[in-house]
C-alpha cells in the first residue's frame, strides 16, 4: 500500500498552477454538506491518534471499499501511512465537541486526553455514542496533491438510530426530511400543510395544538391554565417575587393577578414568605415576598412534569428524532433573534 503511494509520487507530474482564489474556493466546495467523521488509528509508537475529516466517502459495496485524506502537514501523516488498520466514527447530531477536539493541532495523547475509548481491529480507537462506526483495514494510499488519499476495506461496522452532525458552509447542522409524511384530511386546502404557509400561521397552529394538550392535562389535575403556569415556573426555579410570576405569565400573553398567586396560597399549594427590603415602604412589601411550592405543591409539580414530558414525547415521536431536534433548535434561534428578553427556561 505504500508501495502505491512512493510509485505515484515517483512517476507524479507537476501540475500547472492554478489562477483560483483559495479563499473562494474553499468556500465554494463548503457549500457542499457532508457528515463529519473522525478516524482514529494506533500511532508507530503506539499512542492513539486521530483527526476530523469530512472528506469521507463510500467507493465500493463489493468489496466494501470507503476513503478520506489528510492532509500532507497533519502531525499524524506518518501513523496514518504506516497503520495496518483505522476506524472512521461517523459523529452523532451532538458530538460536535468530539469533532473541534480531533480538529485541533495537537498531539494524539492529548486528543484522547479524558476520552473513554476501546480497542478495535489493529488496536485502532473506538470512540462512543457515535452514529456508525467502521473498523477498516488499508487497502490503499494514493497522492491527492497536498493530501493523501486512503481506501480502506471495511472488515467490521455498527450503527445506530442516532441522527448524524453535519456540516455545512462552516457550521454545524442537523439533516432533515422534507418528505411530507402526513397527508392533509379530504377537502382540507393542502396549502394549509405545505411549505408556502405562512410562518404565522404554522407557529401559531402548531402552539394552539401543543397548548390545548396541555390544557386537557390541566385540566385533569383541576387546575386553570394560570394556576398551571405558575406552578410551572416555580417547579424550575422557587423563591420567585409576585412581580416576575406576573412578568413571566406576560410572555405568553396572559394577565396574572396577585389573587391568582394567592388562590394557590390557600389552597396549600404554595407558600409565600415574607422578606421586605428594610427600606421598602409597608406598601412595596408585597413584591418583596419570596414564593415556594408546599409539599402538596412539589408532589403535583413533580406529576406535571413527568405528564407533561410524556405529552410532549408522543407529539415529537410523531414527528421523528432528527426533526425534534431541528425543531428546538431553529425554535430556539427563532425566539433568540426575535424575542431577545425573554428569560431563558421563562417557564
Amino acid at each position: 500500500m505504500i508501495n502505491d503511494l512512493q510509485t505515484q509520487q515517483k512517476n507524479r507530474q507537476p501540475l500547472p498552477e492554478t489562477t483560483l482564489d483559495p479563499k473562494e474556493f474553499r468556500q465554494a466546495l463548503g457549500t457542499f454538506t457532508t457528515g463529519v467523521t473522525v478516524v482514529t488509528a494506533q500511532g508507530l509508537d503506539g499512542t492513539p491518534v486521530g483527526v476530523t475529516a469530512n472528506s469521507f466517502n463510500s467507493v465500493s459495496l463489493n468489496p466494501p471499499l470507503v476513503l478520506w485524506s489528510l492532509a500532507r502537514k497533519s502531525q499524524s501523516l506518518a501513523a496514518f501511512e504506516s497503520a495496518s488498520h483505522w476506524a472512521v466514527h461517523i459523529l452523532a447530531h451532538d458530538q460536535n465537541h468530539l469533532s473541534g477536539r480531533f480538529a485541533r493541532s495537537a498531539s494524539g495523547a492529548e486528543k484522547f486526553d479524558g476520552i473513554e475509548y476501546e480497542g478495535g481491529l489493529g488496536a485502532a480507537p473506538l470512540l462512543s455514542g457515535c452514529t456508525t462506526r467502521l473498523q477498516c483495514r488499508t487497502a490503499h494510499i494514493y497522492d491527492g496533491g497536498d493530501h493523501i488519499i486512503l481506501v480502506g476495506e471495511v472488515l467490521k461496522f455498527d450503527k445506530c438510530d442516532t441522527p448524524p452532525l453535519v456540516f455545512q458552509s462552516g457550521n454545524y447542522a442537523i439533516a432533515t426530511s422534507t418528505a411530507q409524511t402526513v397527508m392533509p384530511p379530504v377537502g382540507e386546502d393542502p396549502r394549509n400543510v405545505s411549505e408556502s404557509s405562512s410562518l404565522g400561521y404554522l407557529l401559531a397552529s402548531a402552539y394552539l395544538h401543543f397548548s390545548a394538550k396541555m390544557r386537557e392535562h390541566a385540566s385533569e389535575l383541576e387546575l386553570n391554565d394560570i394556576e398551571y403556569l405558575i406552578l410551572n415556573a416555580l417547579g424550575t426555579r422557587e423563591a420567585r417575587t409576585y412581580h416576575e410570576l406576573i412578568t413571566l405569565a406576560a410572555y405568553t400573553g396572559r394577565c396574572v393577578g396577585r389573587e391568582s398567586i394567592n388562590d394557590l396560597a390557600a389552597r396549600g399549594m404554595i407558600r409565600i414568605d415574607d422578606e421586605p427590603d428594610e427600606s421598602s415602604s409597608p406598601a412595596d412589601h408585597v413584591d418583596h415576598s419570596h414564593i415556594y411550592l408546599t409539599d402538596e405543591g412539589k408532589v403535583l409539580v413533580t406529576r406535571i412534569a413527568r405528564e407533561s414530558q410524556q405529552v410532549e414525547e408522543s407529539m415529537m415521536q410523531q414527528l421523528g428524532v432528527p426533526e425534534t431536534i431541528a425543531l428546538r433548535t431553529l425554535l430556539s434561534r427563532f425566539v433568540r433573534i426575535h424575542s431577545p428578553l425573554i428569560p431563558y427556561r421563562w417557564f
